[in-house]
């Protein structure tokens, strides 16, 4: 017996598809690969028995068919997402609430502050998603997260959230003996991060340094980098706010450099529906305070 509807994914991917830039963005929204998006558009398209896009100058565009199904299914999509939501929100139940964000800014940030979440909120059970991106939040496995100023957010509720500066730093010894030959980060074994890229050398031109510098050992991770750093290995360029634990524990310190402010720096964002839970809204605002405590801490470990 033929189904009477298409399956819900791929009602999400058209809509998705029909909004979003470009398939490539699309994709990423729904958290797939470009070729399994594809296929789900095509199965879509299938299901219906007519195209719902066509090639024009500059890319994929609606056919006529297509607009008419954007027009009828999106307002259901979006009614039947909003129920789910209240469902999983009855009231008296505890609340379960799922946070994506960078394994960097789990460990660095959030982590250390979630027994004071846990004493604010025992209502809710707060989980944690490491991920980059906002695939999370667009396939519904995360109902808010914290990302970089440079993912997109099309399609979500976002604002800023956390500056990031980025500064120098390594182990006590280490930095004792670049502080003995004269400073020269030149002579120094330097760490970095592999995403963004080429980061040394913004720093350089941010605080006006025209010495050339080498090339950087890269890590994926921060705190891998931290690591390696505490352990002696070189100098490490570090970010705010990740780097505090490190700072505040002893096992790196400041080099007498500056810090220089990224663009951008961690944005909060959340699908709309999803925003609009009680239980999601308490995760939001609790985020929100504690980037404001630490925005109020900030100036004053920087002169430190």
């Amino acid at each position: 017996m033929r189904r009477r509807l298409p399956p819900l994914e791929q009602i999400e991917a058209f809509i998705e598809a029909a909004e979003a830039p470009s398939f490539r963005v699309a994709a990423e929204r729904c958290a797939l690969s470009p070729a399994a998006f594809s296929r789900r558009i095509q199965a879509f398209s299938s299901f219906v028995g007519l195209p719902m896009f066509e090639r024009r100058p500059g890319g994929l565009r609606l056919t006529e068919a297509g607009r008419r199904c954007l027009s009828q299914l999106k307002p259901a999509y979006l009614e039947l997402r909003r129920a789910a939501a209240s469902v999983v929100e009855a009231p008296g139940e505890a609340q379960s609430v799922t946070l994506s964000l960078s394994h960097s800014l789990a460990v660095g940030w959030l982590i250390p502050r979630l027994d004071a979440f846990r004493a604010a909120h025992p209502e809710i059970e707060l989980s944690i998603k490491t991920q980059r991106g906002a695939g999370d939040m667009r396939s519904g496995e995360a109902d808010l997260g914290i990302c970089y100023a440079d993912i997109d957010l099309g399609g979500l509720v976002s604002q800023p959230l956390l500056d990031v500066c980025v500064t120098p730093v390594a182990a006590p010894a280490v930095a004792a003996a670049f502080q003995a030959r004269g400073g020269r980060l030149e002579t120094q074994r330097l760490l970095s991060v592999a995403y963004p890229g080429g980061l040394w050398s913004w720093w350089a031109r941010e605080t006006g340094m025209d010495t050339p510098l080498p090339p950087a050992a890269t890590y994926d991770l921060l705190h891998a980098m931290y690591e390696m750093a505490s352990e002696g290995f070189g100098v490490a360029l570090a970010a705010t706010p990740t780097v505090w634990p490190h700072l505040d524990s002893g096992r790196l310190v400041r080099l007498d450099l500056p810090f220089a402010a990224t663009p951008g720096g961690y944005r909060l964002a959340a699908p709309a529906d999803r925003r609009r839970r009680s239980a999601v809204g308490a995760v939001w605002r609790w985020l929100e305070s504690e980037a404001d405590r630490t925005r109020s801490l900030t100036p004053a470990r920087i002169a430190a």
